[in-house]
């Protein structure tokens, strides 16, 4: 499996240091798992890995919606709909691995992440550092 890799750029950078900071440690994550989901073959691993994804997926998004509460954003509610089907997907896709160990449902869950960190992180994430700063 080709791995793709999503290297830290200015770009992703909020300017709010909790987020920021989460945000290194999921794009690790993410790397971590392309890197590893196809060239290790220990299918116990491979869960585990997708397992740790997932939990600090729901970990960063109740502390990013803490903070955003905590800052009286006016989208939270959206925003935390966009987190829950980002969990819903990754637990489908999580599920469709575990039955069909193959190369495509690895890529799947890969591409996936990348697309959503990208798009969720510059485009719904930007939304919140851009009403902090309106706001402050």
């Amino acid at each position: 499996m080709s791995k793709k890799r999503i290297d830290w750029v200015a770009e992703y950078e909020l300017g709010i240091n909790d987020i920021d900071f989460q945000h290194h440690y999921f794009l690790d994550l993410i790397n971590r798992l392309s890197d590893e989901l196809g060239s290790v073959d220990n299918i116990t691993y491979q869960s585990a890995l997708i397992s740790e994804l997932n939990a600090y997926a729901r970990f960063h998004f109740i502390s990013e919606e803490n903070i955003m509460g905590r800052a009286n954003y006016p989208m939270l509610d959206e925003h935390k709909r966009h987190h829950l089907e980002l969990i819903d997907q990754l637990t489908s896709k999580e599920a469709r691995l575990q039955m069909d160990r193959s190369e495509t449902r690895a890529k799947d869950i890969i591409d996936f992440l990348v697309e959503w960190f990208l798009k969720h992180t510059t485009h719904e994430d930007r939304l919140f550092s851009d009403y902090l700063q309106n706001k402050g």
